[in-house]
């Protein structure tokens, strides 16, 4: 007759610096029938320990494994989340951000054309801060290689980071320098051969509490993960306020796909409630094909060119570098992408500012958008600033 063990029950939880995380393992790995899955509580002390060196790179190597094996649950990712965001550097906090833009998938082939949406909402007084980690996947195109085409400042600190948001309204900040356990994790995860539920939890550290922060995932199923670890960091007061948009994006990074329909799931929360309501984005290009063969070779001045260039289709420069249906394609997907952003925009300006305005339609959204990709040179006659001074975006 084989004897199981009891499982360990909920524990009792002292700072990081006094914690025996050998607990966790325990709690985690005691065999078939003993073990259970942590606590939001516990895997967020268990993160914080890691990055203060209390809990061990065997003990961290050991809990990501076994949550991988048997499945992460979210009270453990939303845990991991808080864990992260209770590292971070003060300083972070206190940025001022309107758009929180997490970029850790980088993309198979394609550039990174969201760079050139978060250009242009900078242009125009949108203050944008991406963050990633171009090493994770080091084998995909990231942001972080395009960064100095547009000339788009990398920091390293919140000092720096404030200074490039005061001048340029844009940062790119890389994930180990907003929480350098960040690095550690990615070793572990490279050093085993696993993904684990780190690589999840740092898009939702939105460090400087953005009002809105943006989410995409590939995977199915990721969506409804991502809306309940929203959920949960909400009713635990880790996220106070604000709208988190999450929508599959293109080859996962944080870009609309032109070529389908997007749904874009947002999570409002306020004062420890959320509400979930969603949106769709129009498929831009229907029917389309052939601009697959070269993406890879493309390079990354191509995203200058495409900001510099009013008639694209007619640059010789580009043209060179592009095929018709390159550029059409780029293009389609930096409407697709700025047409969410404009509506989030909207729909936070309809419930925060000083006068409600009625929000725009994914229609007028899209309109939106290609009037203000043609102004992009123009910011004194851009469609956008016309719209905020009639209020329509008057909480950006």
């Amino acid at each position: 007759m084989r004897l199981y063990m009891p499982k360990i029950g909920e524990l009792t939880l002292t700072s990081a610096d006094e914690f025996d995380f050998r607990l966790l393992i325990k709690a985690l790995g005691k065999g078939e029938k003993g073990s259970r899955t942590l606590t939001f509580a516990e895997a967020s002390l268990l993160l914080e320990g890691f990055a203060k060196g209390k809990a061990t790179r065997a003990q961290m190597a050991s809990a990501m494994m076994l949550m991988r094996v048997r499945g992460e649950t979210t009270e453990e990712v939303a845990g991991m989340v808080a864990g992260l965001r209770h590292t971070l550097d003060e300083g972070w906090r206190s940025l001022a951000v309107d758009i929180d833009w997490p970029v850790y998938a980088g993309k198979r082939e394609q550039l990174p054309w969201l760079l050139l949406v978060a250009k242009l909402l900078a242009s125009q007084g949108v203050r944008v801060m991406l963050h990633g980690d171009s090493l994770a996947l080091p084998h995909r195109r990231h942001v972080e290689s395009c960064l100095d085409t547009l000339n788009i400042a990398c920091c390293t600190s919140p000092q720096s980071a404030n200074a490039a948001l005061l001048s340029d309204n844009i940062v790119y900040v890389r994930a180990g320098d907003l929480a350098p356990v960040l690095d550690e994790c990615r070793q572990l995860h490279q050093e085993l051969g696993l993904r684990s539920l780190i690589q999840t939890a740092a898009r939702c550290i939105n460090p400087a509490n953005a009002s809105i922060s943006l989410r995409s995932y590939f995977h199915p199923g990721l969506d409804s993960l991502h809306q309940s670890i929203c959920e949960i960091l909400f009713a635990k007061g880790e996220y106070h306020r604000g709208s988190v948009a999450i929508f599959k994006g293109l080859q996962g990074e944080t870009e609309c796909n032109p070529r389908v329909s997007t749904t874009i799931t947002v999570v409002n929360g306020q004062a420890e409630h959320t509400e979930v309501s969603s949106f769709s984005i129009p498929t831009i290009l229907d029917g389309f094909s052939g601009a697959k063969v070269g993406q890879a070779e493309l390079p990354n001045e191509i995203l200058a060119l495409l900001w510099r260039e009013k008639q694209p289709y007619l640059a010789n420069e580009l043209t060179a570098l592009m095929s018709r249906t390159m550029i059409e394609q780029a293009l389609s997907s930096i409407t697709a992408t700025l047409a969410a952003v404009l509506l989030l925009l909207s729909r936070k300006s309809a419930m925060t500012g000083p006068n409600k305005t009625a929000v725009i339609t994914a229609e007028q959204a899209v309109d939106l958008s290609l009037q203000c990709w043609e102004n992009r040179l123009s910011p004194i006659d851009s469609p956008l600033e016309q719209w905020r001074n009639k209020e329509w975006l008057c909480a950006v």
